[in-house]
């Protein structure tokens, strides 16, 4: 604490006395502690009175100093400089607090401003400052109507005062959802904001705090979320959960008649096991907008399963239901995915009578779309699997070749073996599909020059399992799935991937392992030269027993002469 000069020189003053007042003090003490001694000593009693006489003298005059030295410690003179001092103590802390206030407003990430009684504003701070546009010194008093303007986000219109609530309430409020601050620059800001009273010693309002903050990017992300519960992520049609919502919502009298369209997408699951689940994305993007194109703005279309759609049209007979199955199969022809047409099976019906189940209207929909898809479906798998041969072959000119001549081989090889003419064709056509499976394996692997690694193996040896989801899909190429399946199975458990061994294997499987490995070393490869046909036979018969099946070695090279013919 620091004194002006006229306060300084009148407190050293007074120091100065109080010393010399004590010197005189510590005098008087000495004087009484002689007069004490003689008290001891005295012999008479003449003496003895003397002696307290005097000694009742001295502590009266050191009552009476002590007397003066109150009454000047209680002088007024010293009592205001103590508190000028004690006042000047109070100041210092009060500017620390304020400073730390000022500085924590200053620092928090929120907008502060707060008025006084009048609604005129006395601070803002940075954030403040920045999300309205006006500066501390501009705002310097004015009222917190001209400085923090807001309006209702959709309708443009003043916004509640919080403030004024806030006065009459003496309680903190709550601004509303979708308001706007305008700012100097007339830029609107999404804010969410609350108002809390500064209340006097006596309770009473002499103030408000408002503290607010940009909305915007947690309004977008709220919103994000909003759009990411309700709509598909993939084709952005809405999805289950907001069907089953609106269902119920539209399910009412005043909506009567009410169509539900029920598409299921053919060849999803083929389409993703030959060619990716990317291609098998396009697809269904692909879908989506015929569906869309087909629909009219009024109708509700959602996602409701990996390959289901469903259209919810209120207002809506039978004949307008049928007319936009039309529409969209019309777009979807005009859509293809990689070569392939886009092919979507559907069923419809429609509620007339308010007291008809809603369900049991979905479940309707939903069997005629199944018996339509049990042809469309099928058609459409076969198609697919030609175009997927057909995709293979193109990729790769040496495989088309090969899987001729193995198919060649296992004909010949079945007739040899008495099969009937179903088994024959089977055969045959397992020989054809039997890399079927490839169409997965990525064209820089399948096309390589030189040998595999171990990773590119392990990926080659993925084939024979692709071939049979392909294959599978279609139930007239059921048992030549099997057969593709199981063709590099090893008469002694070691092939893959089942590791079947012996008779476990399927016949037709033990035959294209023969036949496909002659024709691989008898053709030319990156890897390695063609070998002889007599070479290749002394192989395969090195590996009778253990990869192939002894039995049909044996009928191979004592028939050899037709597959040398080939």
């Amino acid at each position: 604490m620091k004194l002006d000069n006229e306060s300084q020189k009148k407190f050293e003053e007074m120091i100065d006395e109080l010393a010399e007042t004590k010197l005189e003090l510590l005098k008087q003490k000495g004087e009484k502690d002689k007069l004490l001694s003689m008290l001891m000593v005295a012999k008479d009693d003449k003496s003895k009175r003397i002696a307290e006489l005097l000694l009742a003298k001295e502590e009266t005059a050191k009552q009476a100093a002590e007397v003066l030295i109150l009454q000047y410690i209680l002088d007024g003179n010293i009592k205001n400089e103590m508190r000028a001092a004690e006042l000047l103590v109070v100041k210092d802390e009060l500017y620390i607090e304020k400073q730390l206030l000022e500085k924590t407003l200053m620092s928090i990430g929120d907008a502060v401003i707060s008025t006084d009684k009048n609604s005129n504003i006395i601070f803002l701070n940075r954030v403040a400052e920045s999300l309205t546009g006006w500066s501390m010194e501009e705002a310097f008093g004015k009222s917190i109507y001209d400085v923090f303007k807001i309006v209702n986000e959709f309708t443009k219109e003043k916004a509640e005062d919080i403030v004024k609530e806030v006065f009459l309430s003496h309680e903190v409020q709550i601004l509303s959802n979708y308001v706007l601050l305008i700012t100097k620059n007339k830029e609107e800001i999404l804010i969410e904001d609350s108002a809390s009273p500064i209340l006097d010693e006596h309770n009473k309002v002499v103030g408000v705090v408002i503290i607010f903050r940009d909305y915007r990017d947690k309004s977008d992300k709220i919103k994000q979320i909003e759009h990411m519960s309700f709509h598909d992520d993939l084709t952005g049609l809405f999805n289950r959960r907001f069907y089953e919502a609106e269902l119920e919502r539209i399910d009412t009298t005043r909506n009567l008649p009410i169509s539900l369209i029920m598409g299921d997408v053919n060849g999803l699951k083929l389409i993703n096991d030959s060619f990716g689940h990317k291609v098998g994305d396009q697809l269904l993007v692909k879908a989506t907008n015929a569906i869309k194109q087909g629909c009219r703005n009024d109708d509700l279309i959602a996602r409701i399963g990996g390959d289901e759609f469903i259209v919810l049209m209120p207002n809506t007979n039978e004949e307008e239901a049928a007319n936009v199955i039309q529409r969209i199969h019309t777009h979807s022809e005009l859509e293809k995915i990689n070569g392939l047409d886009i092919s979507i099976s559907f069923g419809s019906c429609t509620k007339t009578e308010f007291n008809q189940n809603i369900q049991e209207l979905f479940e309707l929909a939903e069997n005629k779309m199944y018996k339509q898809k049990l042809y469309e479906s099928t058609s459409m798998r076969n198609r697919t699997i030609e175009l997927i041969s057909n995709t293979l072959f193109a990729k790769s000119r040496r495989e088309l070749l090969h899987s001729q001549k193995v198919s060649e081989f296992c004909e010949i090889f079945a007739k040899i073996m008495g099969f009937n003419a179903i088994k024959i064709k089977i055969t045959k056509l397992a020989g054809l599909m039997h890399d079927i499976g490839k169409i997965g394996i990525d064209d820089i692997v399948l096309n390589k020059n030189g040998k595999l690694d171990t990773d590119e193996y392990l990926e080659i040896k993925k084939h024979p399992e692709i071939g049979y989801k392909i294959l599978n899909s279609v139930k007239e190429f059921a048992e030549v799935s099997e057969c593709v399946l199981q063709h590099h199975e090893n008469w002694d458990g070691s092939g893959y991937p089942q590791g079947l061994k012996g008779n476990q294997i399927k016949i037709e499987s033990r035959i294209i392992s023969i036949v496909d490995t002659f024709a691989a070393m008898t053709n030319e490869r990156t890897y390695r030269k063609t070998m002889s046909n007599k070479t290749a036979v002394d192989e395969i018969l090195k590996a009778s027993g253990t990869q192939f099946d002894p039995a049909l070695v044996k009928i191979f090279i004592e028939n050899f002469d037709q597959f040398e013919a080939v």
